[in-house]
C-alpha cells in the first residue's frame, strides 16, 4: 500500500507490501527493508524490526498523526490521504482513483498496470462487511497502479486502483 508520510514537515513516499504475513517497506531511493511491528512492554510499547535491526519505541496514535518516541526523540508522523491528494487534482484525476469506501479484502483482480481499459470494465472485486462489490473503470484509460493482490486486506480510503488517461495515439 502506497503512503505519503510527513515526518517533521518532510514528505516521504513509501510503499508497504505484504507477502504472506511478512512486510517490506519499499523506499523511493530503491531500498527494500523487511519489517515487522511487534508488541512491546508498557502502554504504547512496540518493537520495530526493520532491515535486520530491532528498535524499541512507543506509539501514540492521533486522529491526523502518529507520534513515535524513539531513542529519546519524538517524531510527529502525519498521514496524507493519497485518494484525496489525487482526487483534488485537475483534468479528471478524481475519476482515475478508486479508493476503498471501507475496510475489506480483495477477492479478485482483473487488470494489471499498463493495461488499457474501457469505461465500465471490471477492475477488481472486493468484499467489505460480507458484501462483494465490483470496482469498474469510471472512464477509458490505462491502469497505472494496482497495489493489492487477491487475499490482501485494506483499510478505508486507501487507493485500490489508480488509472491514468490514454496517451495520444493509443
Amino acid at each position: 500500500m502506497r503512503r505519503t508520510l510527513e515526518v517533521d514537515g518532510e514528505k516521504i513516499a513509501i510503499w508497504l507490501a505484504s507477502t504472506g504475513g511478512a512486510h517490506v517497506v519499499h523506499c523511493d531511493d530503491g531500498r527494500e527493508l523487511p519489517c515487522r511491528l511487534l508488541p512491546g512492554p508498557g502502554r504504547g510499547g512496540h518493537v520495530l524490526e526493520l532491515g535486520g535491526q530491532s528498535y524499541p519505541l512507543r506509539l501514540a496514535v492521533g486522529e491526523d498523526a502518529t507520534f513515535v518516541h524513539l531513542d529519546g526523540r519524538t517524531w510527529r508522523v502525519g498521514r496524507t490521504d493519497l485518494a484525496q491528494t489525487l482526487g483534488g487534482a485537475a483534468d479528471g484525476a478524481a475519476l482515475d482513483v478508486l479508493a476503498a469506501p471501507m475496510p475489506g479484502v480483495v477477492i479478485s483482480v482483473a487488470v494489471a498496470p499498463g493495461q488499457e481499459v474501457a469505461e465500465g470494465q471490471p477492475l477488481m472485486v472486493i468484499e467489505s462487511m460480507k458484501l462483494e462489490t465490483t470496482l469498474t473503470a469510471r472512464r477509458a484509460g490505462v491502469v497505472a497502479e494496482v497495489p493489492f493482490v487477491r487475499g490482501d486486506a485494506f483499510d478505508s480510503r486507501v487507493v485500490l486502483v489508480r488509472m491514468e488517461p490514454r496517451k495520444e495515439g493509443m
